[in-house]
């Protein structure tokens, strides 16, 4: 019975998709871009073979022109989970304003051959490179060339902001160096620099948005099937019979709807919910060889020894909660080449809301959504064609100043400049309750705070889904918490707080904290979080950060090892308000905890000055 209920479950869906494969597509969706686009647009959808065995769906749009017109190459690479028809919109509006435009589905997922490798330089940055000459060497495309091969430019978003972060060149490579020296332009769009920072932040483990990556990996045929099926069904330029075959065949390549996915990705959880620190030193090096700050800067010491030397613009967001705006400040002001023109745009997105293009053709972008993707083109037609539109002389710097919506500011260097570092330190009154003071404390200051940790707080932590709606097009944000508290458990967090402000405050960058403390086990997790409280009472929260000691001396002093960056962020803190920081021994669902008891000692004395550091900039 549960057998027949099983393929009953996927039969249906199945039926109603053919069904509406047949239903002729709205005339609203143009078969090509929009005319004042101005080229007629050709499709090219066929399957290459990247590697020995290793074929993926390619789709080319290019203008449909003739002559001897040759227009630079724009790779397009999509996000985890989906597969190359999530760039079908944006590939055609390109495409009619003169650029060959390749999307492809990276190996491993939906329709593609081989397994997942979570961006591997020897296998998926490899198989970009490949399409690439691929692309540039067919007679078929009007492709622009020099002397180094097709003029190309790399944009892609999530995962395929990753790729762009890698195929960028980069100066003096190391061996094994992923980077393209016909790469000329790249656009990353909320990808991940480091890796071992996204899911593995001061050692702590990102346990919803960890599972859920891999849970993905394993479905990705069935999710990149979906998606593609979606986009064929609002197809004006197939015929219902078309849609019909379209699906049947993408249906055909998605099966078995498993994937086959790298075996380290199933090891590396266990390794890090089982906290084997000795493996996980095997882990980082894996997530390393796949972050462009590994190839820039091997010794991860802020010093880049190989900075990236094509001209980059970077997309992120202050409320990505999967690839932290952190990183790509740090690329932007660390690791690339003086000289070499760089822009970023920071917005207030998280991960869901801050694509530039909708994958479902019928829903309309947004105001912010068509403004950016003009500034990637603005970008790709100054460094690919040659185009003198000043955008290299604009500031560098464009980021959300979070006053009203759409309030974005410039500068042209980070930090900001003039931003001074604000410390704070922790410390207690007379009544035993927390305080944030900007004296350091003297002598040996106050009795230590105890936290108990038992794996639980008595809050819920989610990732960021306030935006989510502007995958369907909408600008506003949703009413969805990021943290839900649900009761309050003795000892599980500490709270301090400052004075009421004198005048507004404004922090824009990376917070730091430091901390000092001893822990009765030799695993000790510990939780900040930034909060402003209003003169109402309001709790506003600011930034979040990480930290997990490891194989730590049972009662041995220990610290944080220095200022640790929490959640990069732009925030202003209005006057009469006050500061709070929360101190937790855990963070479900957004961390792994540890479950054992463990008593906690944070200690605030004149050589043990637990403190948090605030990035204050001028008031604008």
């Amino acid at each position: 019975m549960l057998a027949k209920r099983s393929r009953a479950f996927l039969v249906f869906p199945m039926i109603t998709m053919l069904f509406l494969a047949l239903i002729p597509a709205s005339p609203a969706i143009p078969a090509t871009p929009p005319s004042e686009a101005g080229l007629p647009v050709r499709v090219v959808e066929e399957r290459w073979e990247v590697a020995p065995g290793i074929t993926v769906p390619v789709a080319v749009y290019f203008p449909d022109t003739g002559g001897e017109a040759r227009y630079p190459l724009l790779v397009m690479v999509h996000p985890w989970g989906c597969d190359r028809t999530f760039w079908d919109r944006m590939a055609r509006e390109f495409a009619a304003y003169g650029y060959v435009c390749a999307t492809y589905t990276v190996r491993g997922w939906d329709g593609s051959d081989g397994q997942i490798t979570v961006m591997a330089p020897e296998n998926e940055i490899r198989d970009l490179s490949t399409i690439i000459t691929l692309v540039g060497e067919d007679p078929r495309f009007p492709v622009l060339r020099d002397e180094r091969g097709p003029i190309t430019g790399v944009t892609g978003y999530s995962m395929g902001g990753c790729h762009a972060y890698l195929i960028a060149p980069r100066e003096n490579p190391m061996e094994g160096d992923p980077g393209d020296t016909r790469v000329r332009a790249v656009v990353p769009l909320h990808g991940g620099a480091d890796l071992v920072f996204s899911m593995f932040p001061y050692r702590a483990t990102k346990l919803l948005i960890g599972l859920m990556l891999v849970a993905t990996a394993y479905i990705g045929r069935l999710s990149g099937f979906l998606l593609n099926t979606v986009s064929l069904l609002q197809r004006a330029d197939k015929s219902p019979w078309d849609k019909f075959y379209g699906v049947i065949d993408g249906l055909w390549r998605a099966l078995p709807l498993i994937s086959s996915v790298d075996d380290m990705m199933p090891w590396m959880a266990g390794a890090s919910l089982e906290r084997r620190t000795s493996d996980m030193v095997k882990v980082r090096e894996y997530m390393n060889r796949r972050s462009i700050r590994y190839w820039c800067d091997p010794d991860m010491d802020d010093r880049a020894d190989h900075p990236v030397t094509a001209p980059m613009m970077i997309l992120t967001g202050w409320n990505d909660d999967i690839f932290y705006a952190n990183e790509g400040l740090r690329v932007f002001s660390r690791l690339i080449k003086e000289g070499v023109p760089k822009r970023i745009f920071v917005t207030n997105h998280g991960h869901m809301g801050g694509m530039v293009s909708n994958p479902i053709l019928d829903i309309p972008e947004n105001e912010e959504q068509n403004w950016l993707r003009g500034e990637i083109r603005r970008w790709f037609d100054r460094f690919l064609k040659g185009v003198d539109n000043g955008v290299d002389r604009e500031p560098a710097l464009v980021y959300y100043a979070g006053d009203v919506p759409g309030d974005f500011r410039t500068a042209n260097s980070y930090p900001l400049p003039g931003t001074r570092k604000v410390k704070l330190y922790l410390s207690k009154a007379p009544d035993w309750s927390g305080r944030l003071e900007r004296r350091a404390p003297a002598g040996w200051g106050t009795f230590p705070d105890l936290l108990v940790n038992t794996g639980v707080t008595g809050s819920i932590s989610l990732t960021y889904l306030k935006d989510a709606g502007a995958l369907f097009g909408s600008p506003g944000e949703m009413d969805i918490p990021v943290r839900f508290r649900l009761l309050d458990i003795p000892f599980a967090q500490q709270y301090y707080l400052s004075d009421p402000l004198p005048r507004d405050m404004v922090i824009m960058g990376t917070p730091g904290i430091e901390l000092y403390f001893q822990s009765q086990q030799a695993f000790c997790q510990l939780v900040p979080f930034l909060y402003e409280v209003t003169p109402g009472g309001e709790e506003v929260l600011v930034s979040r950060g990480w930290f997990e000691g490891q194989d730590l001396a049972p009662w041995g002093i220990s610290s944080t090892g220095g200022e640790l960056e929490m959640q990069a962020v732009y925030h202003r803190f209005r006057k009469g308000s006050r500061i709070k920081l929360e101190l937790a021994t855990a963070d479900l669902l957004s961390l792994w905890p540890y479950w054992g008891l463990n008593i906690i000692l944070v200690h605030h004395s004149s050589d043990r000055p637990s403190s948090i550091t605030l990035p204050v900039v001028s008031l604008n």
